[in-house]
């Protein structure tokens, strides 16, 4: 099984997989710490939004905040590495094999993590495929292994040149090479990449692969007892799809996963789902950052693990929107409601990521958010609080999320923190 997510077991891997004791110890200074002070609310009423000890308040929230942040992440990396572990036990790796260039482990052997080389039939990993094609690009190989496959050397099929491909996967097929058999029976069978329609022919080698436990073609089977070519047959279809979810094709366990939620089993759903997360699957990821910002499927309800796992999808509507509530929840919920310390803003952020959710697909939910969060921003001028007459006020027009009186105020603003609350539109685009 692939490794969870990087952030999650970045956390992981940084604490050494500890209990997360010294991190708790940590806190609980802090938060003895932050008692003793007075309140970020009384601070800014006597002080300022602005004031060195308002942003001193808030550096410290910031900071117990990050380390809470830490923890949840932490638990949350042992949930997943236990649902990892569960699914090993009762479904070890079958397909495992090294890369031949950097020597490490695919545990599970499929178009997510491999290369398949037509010529000899071998395998690299994905990582290493992407090195050489950045390292092709760069013009970085000599002449005479320019084109060449790493490992038999032999000339490569062009890109797209499926006539050469398809002869080359046909003589690994003929072998009884699984891959091959499923590549090719799915080209008869669709019809495609120059093979000539042959639903039987192609059904035939699918199932042949299949015999032999491969993901792809037991995928294919599954699709076919779904209805899509012969008659629906429930049992089969989700036989075949357990058989390539466990044997760890991820887009399966997610396929999987939302079959059992169909059928009300809870427990699979989440099983299934999680594992699918672990390996990066964008709409399992979406799905688990809508469930801890909701509190169902057995999950407790955290922010943080809501705008974590929205964060890896913030172009799919519901993760947006999700992520958007979820900054400003915990602005609020950090900061003492106060929203708009220079350097400690969620709006700007929450704004962008409601407003793309917004450009995805129109939703009554998501305009009321903008319309309520803008009306409360534009109503004052975000440095010296002046309230604003009618639509005086101009806005920044690098992040559309903070309000000013006139310049002076815009320049002052930036440098008592806007700076990095004021985030480029195509940046957070890019992350």
């Amino acid at each position: 099984m692939q490794p969870p997510l990087k952030t999650i077991n970045g956390y992981a891997h940084h604490y050494g997989r500890r209990d997360g004791a010294a991190i708790r110890e940590q806190i609980a200074s802090q938060k003895i710490s932050l008692a003793r002070l007075p309140t970020l609310r009384s601070i800014t009423r006597e002080t300022g939004l602005t004031s060195p000890e308002t942003k001193a308040r808030a550096q410290l929230i910031k900071e117990l905040s990050d380390n809470e942040e830490k923890l949840e992440l932490l638990l949350e990396s042992k949930r997943v590495d236990a649902v990892v572990r569960l699914q090993d036990e009762l479904h070890p790796p079958e397909y495992s094999e090294d890369c031949p260039i950097c020597l490490e482990t695919i545990k599970h052997v499929n178009c997510m993590t491999i290369r398949r080389l037509f010529c000899c039939g071998g395998l690299i990993c994905k990582q290493c495929s992407n090195e050489r094609s950045a390292q092709r690009k760069a013009e970085g190989f000599d002449e005479m292994y320019r084109n060449k496959c790493p490992l038999c050397r032999e000339k490569m099929p062009r890109e797209g040149d499926y006539k050469e491909i398809g002869t080359m996967i046909l003589k690994h097929a003929n072998k009884g090479k699984a891959w091959a058999q499923a590549n090719v029976g799915i080209w008869y069978f669709d019809g495609m990449n120059g093979f000539a329609l042959d639903k039987e022919k192609g059904l035939k080698l699918i199932e042949e692969s299949a015999d032999q436990r491969y993901p792809k073609a037991l995928v294919q089977l599954a699709l076919v007892y779904n209805g899509e070519t012969l008659e629906r047959d429930e049992s089969k279809f989700m036989f075949y799809l357990k058989e390539a979810a466990d044997l760890g094709h991820e887009s399966v366990q997610r396929m999987l996963g939302m079959s059992y939620k169909e059928c009300s089993n809870e427990k699979e759903h989440l099983h299934y789902t999680t594992l699918a997360a672990s390996q990066g699957n964008y709409k399992a990821c979406c799905l688990l950052g809508h469930y801890f910002s909701s509190a169902v499927c057995g999950l407790t309800k955290s922010l943080v693990l809501a705008k974590h796992y929205s964060e890896k999808n913030p172009e799919d509507e519901l993760s947006a929107y999700i992520l958007s509530c979820a900054l400003l929840q915990l602005g609020k919920d950090r900061y003492e409601e106060i929203m708009e310390i220079p350097g400690h803003s969620p709006i700007p952020k929450a704004l962008f990521w409601a407003r793309k959710a917004l450009t995805v697909k129109t939703n009554d939910h998501v305009t009321e958010l903008i319309s309520m969060v803008e009306k409360e921003a534009k109503s004052h001028c975000a440095n010296c609080r002046k309230e604003a007459e009618g639509s005086s006020f101009k806005r920044c027009v690098r992040c559309l999320g903070a309000w000013y009186c006139g310049k002076e105020c815009q320049v002052q603003h930036w440098k008592a923190g806007h700076k990095v609350d004021c985030t480029e539109r195509h940046q957070l685009i890019q992350r």
